[in-house]
């Protein structure tokens, strides 16, 4: 069973929502970012945790850009 949401389609070689892709890419990495820089030295979460959530993130703002100029 699927679930059917703004990626249901994805599944099935169908086009993905861009405007959902961009806007949870940026709104994920602001928090992330945020969150990481805000906390003091010794109580910050590791760096590579926080680099491969921007990794996750950058991926969904480039297919958004992708499906935008598609």
């Amino acid at each position: 069973m699927l679930f059917q949401g703004p990626v249901g389609e994805a599944s099935h070689g169908g086009r993905v929502n861009p405007w959902f892709s961009l806007a949870a890419g940026f709104i994920v990495l602001g928090i992330t970012w945020t969150h990481y820089l805000r906390r003091e030295r010794g109580n910050r979460p590791p760096l590579t945790n926080v680099l491969g959530v921007s990794a996750i993130c950058l991926v969904f703002i480039f297919f958004g850009f992708f499906e935008l100029a598609r």
